[in-house]
C-alpha cells in the first residue's frame, strides 16, 4: 500500500473502496428482511428477523463507511474537468450518507427495543418517527441527497470522459433506482439497484487501482472514449 506516499495511498483506498463498498450494501440488501410502510407490520417484521436485521444494519454502516473514501476519490476525479459538478455531487452524495447513518442508527434501536420484548413501544415509537417533520426532513428526505449527488457525480464523469461511458450510466441508474426503492419500502428493488453500483462503481474502483499514480493526479480523458451524442 506504500503508506508512506500520500498520493499512491490516497489512490489505492479511493479504488478499493468503490470496489467493496458496493459489495457490501449488496449484501446488507440481500440479508435485510422484509420492509413495509406499516408500522406494527415492520415490527413484527423486525420481530421474527432479529439477527437478520441486526446484521443487514452492521453491513450498512460498513458500507456507508466505505462509501466516503470512494466518493472523495470520485470527487477527485472530476478536480480538473467539471469541478462543479464534482461539488454539488460530492456536497449531496455526502449530506445523504450522513441522513442514511442516522437513520441506520434509529432502526438500531428499533432493533433493540424489539429484542427487548418492548414490541407495543417500538410501534408507537416508529409511528411518531414516521410522522414527525422534525425526523421526516432531516434524515428521510436528505438521504435522497446520496441518489442525486452519486448520478450527478456519473453524469460529471461522463461529461469529462474519465472513464467508459457504460460504467457512469451504471452508476447513474444504480443510485436512481435505490433512492427510489429506499423510499417506497421495496426491498427487492433495492437489491437491483445495489447490484448497478457494484458493476459499475466496482469497474471505475478497478480502473482506479490499475491506473498509474500521474494517470490519478492528472486524470486523464478515457482512451478510445466514445462520447454519448449531445455530452460534447
Amino acid at each position: 500500500m506504500h503508506l508512506s506516499d500520500a498520493h499512491h495511498f490516497r489512490k489505492m483506498v479511493a479504488g478499493a473502496c468503490m470496489v467493496v463498498a458496493p459489495l457490501v450494501l449488496l449484501a446488507a440488501m440481500v440479508i435485510h428482511p422484509a420492509s413495509d410502510m406499516n408500522e406494527a407490520t415492520q415490527v413484527a417484521t423486525i420481530q421474527d428477523n432479529l439477527d437478520a436485521w441486526y446484521v443487514a444494519h452492521l453491513l450498512a454502516l460498513f458500507s456507508i463507511a466505505l462509501m466516503v473514501p470512494a466518493l472523495l476519490g470520485l470527487m477527485h476525479m472530476l478536480r480538473e474537468r467539471e469541478v462543479a459538478v464534482g461539488h454539488v455531487g460530492g456536497g449531496l452524495a455526502m449530506l445523504g450518507l450522513l441522513a442514511f447513518a442516522g437513520i441506520v442508527g434509529m432502526e438500531m434501536a428499533m432493533w433493540q427495543m424489539v429484542a427487548g420484548g418492548s414490541t407495543r413501544e417500538a410501534v408507537g415509537l416508529l409511528e411518531r418517527l414516521n410522522d414527525t417533520t422534525g425526523i421526516v426532513i432531516p434524515f428521510l428526505l436528505v438521504s435522497f441527497g446520496f441518489s442525486l449527488g452519486l448520478a450527478c457525480l456519473a453524469f460529471g464523469l461522463l461529461r469529462a470522459r474519465v472513464v467508459q461511458s457504460w460504467t457512469a450510466i451504471f452508476v447513474a441508474v444504480g443510485a436512481i433506482v435505490f433512492g427510489f426503492a429506499i423510499g417506497t419500502a421495496m426491498n427487492w428493488l433495492t437489491i437491483v439497484g445495489a447490484a448497478f453500483l457494484v458493476v459499475g462503481l466496482g469497474a471505475i474502483g478497478r480502473m482506479v487501482l490499475r491506473e498509474t499514480d500521474e494517470a490519478w493526479e492528472h486524470t486523464p480523458e478515457y482512451e478510445g472514449f466514445r462520447p454519448v451524442p449531445g455530452m460534447r
